[in-house]
């Protein structure tokens, strides 16, 4: 099962490493403190800073709106990547436009593959000029399905701003699992209805404050999406209670895991202008 293609330039991957000792790249993180957002003027949105690997979040910018492009099938990353060129390419957009991406893994990963994993997709955002100042701007939610899963990394869907003179405001996130502060994984190795309840509720929280410092609510959200490879029982009625706002729109369930091994849980939310399906 193919992860990666390459491997990076020595100071990359130390780069990279010394991230092994933090929160599991930051945005595997619990409850981040307030901190403001940063202008990426050329994409048209302002994001939380979280890792070098990926943002915290993003909010579109007065005069932008995010959409959700959702790819008709998964493609391997090379391909994947190349249609997210064509596609803002054709749209006038550039390519810090680019807010958010989705990727699907061939399995969990322990820390040490998946920062080897991270060093491509870093270098491929630094060729396309999105970096900024050092600071990654985009978004980032991983997962291992538990059912078929694809042969190698691949794109699952993306997240970009268009120019829009309405109301509506917009934001992305990156996922979120059950890593709390310090990096400890609540209730590890406990797959049981009772971890997995406690492990959720952890997830939802964390969720929730991630949303309301991007300056949102569950209400604003268009898009909840849970991951887990386990039964959660009981998952609805935490949804309700602690994502009510939300739940008219629904949401969505999907049959995987978080991207490292250890992990069982991930909770991401998004507004958006619109969902549109992109043929691969």
């Amino acid at each position: 099962m193919k992860v990666t293609s390459r491997i990076e330039p020595a100071g990359r991957r130390t780069f990279l490493a010394g991230l092994a000792a933090a929160p599991l790249l930051g945005a595997f993180a619990a409850r981040a403190q307030s901190r403001p957002l940063v202008s990426h003027p050329d994409g048209g949105f302002r994001f939380l800073p979280g890792s070098p690997v990926f943002a915290s979040g993003a909010v579109a910018e007065p005069g932008f709106a995010i959409v959700h492009a959702l790819l008709s099938r998964w493609l391997p990353l090379e391909q994947g990547y190349e249609l997210v060129e064509r596609h803002l390419q054709t749209l006038g957009r550039p390519l810090q436009a680019l807010c958010g991406m989705q990727l699907r893994l061939p399995r969990q990963l322990s820390i040490e593959e998946f920062i080897a994993f991270n060093a491509p997709y870093i270098a491929r955002l630094e060729r396309w000029d999105v970096v900024q100042d050092k600071a990654n701007p985009v978004s980032r939610t991983n997962v291992s399905p538990a059912a078929e899963a694809p042969g190698e990394a691949s794109l699952h869907a993306f997240t970009y701003t268009i120019p829009y003179s309405g109301s509506a405001r917009t934001f992305t996130m990156s996922g979120m699992t059950e890593r709390g502060s310090g990096g400890s994984i609540v209730a590890q190795g406990d797959d049981s209805p009772d971890g997995m309840q406690r492990k959720l509720a952890h997830v939802l929280g964390a969720v929730g404050d991630r949303v309301a410092e991007l300056g949102f609510g569950w209400r604003d959200a268009t898009h909840v999406e849970l991951y887990s490879g386990v039964e959660i029982p009981g998952a609805l009625a935490a949804l309700a209670a602690r994502a009510s706002g939300a739940l008219p729109r629904g949401v969505r369930w999907y049959y995987g895991r978080p991207p490292v091994t250890g992990l069982e849980v991930e909770l991401e939310a998004r507004a958006v202008l619109r969902e549109e399906v992109v043929g691969a």
